[in-house]
């Protein structure tokens, strides 16, 4: 935890990021009309692997078993759902500010962010993170300055352009600007249906003989031109 919020809160540290989801990743943290005016956090996925990990992560805050639903009402195409009970730390959590909800991440909680709104560009490694919901002001004041300050990740807010003219607003995270490190992270909660968003351990490898290329050279800050041509030396060598 970066900040004393999370001792007020009764979830384990695990419960807690997966509850993070909700406002930053899939899935969302309801206050059903009808209950104590506590909120629950409700997601889903088509992969029900994935949702399995989120289950064993909430432990007994969750309500039963994952479901199967044949039709969603997006693209009405087959789903797995899940849902939390409802919870006094939710609500809490669901009205905190986005400042101090960032501040309560960690590795966990990043990890489960880009694999729930995250994409790998294969051949040019670089990540996206749909940010979209959230407008500029928020991904370029917050976000950007969590990442960098937190993980040392420069990311970069970018424009999406609807035909319709709406305008939205997503990161954007370059292989040499902290792609790496978000693959690390990944790495250190391995899920089968997301392997695709994680570096193969081959350019994992290779990234790592750059980092040693440059600091033996007095390198480290080249250009990110200079860093492509080295690299594509040593991919010749392996």
């Amino acid at each position: 935890m970066k900040n004393g919020q999370s001792a007020a809160l009764s979830l384990s540290n695990d419960q807690l990021q997966v509850i993070l989801t909700g406002k930053f990743g899939d899935g969302c943290l309801e206050t059903p009309k009808d209950s104590n005016n506590e909120s629950k956090y409700v997601t889903n996925c088509i992969h029900k692997e994935y949702l399995q990990f989120k289950k064993d992560l909430l432990g007994e805050l969750c309500t039963g078993n994952i479901n199967y639903v044949e039709k969603n009402g997006f693209k009405g195409s087959p789903i797995y759902t899940l849902v939390s009970h409802r919870h006094p730390d939710i609500t809490y959590i669901k009205n905190l500010d986005i400042e101090s909800s960032l501040n309560l991440l960690d590795d966990l909680g990043v990890a489960l962010w880009f694999y729930d709104d995250g994409s790998l560009h294969k051949d040019k490694l670089f990540y996206n993170l749909n940010t979209q919901a959230y407008s500029e002001e928020i991904n370029r004041d917050l976000f950007v300055p969590y990442l960098k300050e937190n993980y040392n990740i420069i990311a970069k807010p970018t424009i999406e352009r609807k035909k319709d003219g709406r305008e939205f607003w997503y990161l954007r995270i370059s292989k040499f600007e902290g792609a790496y490190e978000i693959s690390e992270i990944l790495n250190k909660y391995p899920v089968e249906s997301y392997r695709y968003k994680i570096w193969s351990s081959e350019t994992s490898q290779l990234w790592r003989k750059l980092q040693e290329e440059l600091k033996s050279t007095d390198m480290e800050n080249c250009s990110n031109k200079m860093k492509s041509c080295i690299l594509k030396k040593l991919e010749q060598t392996m």
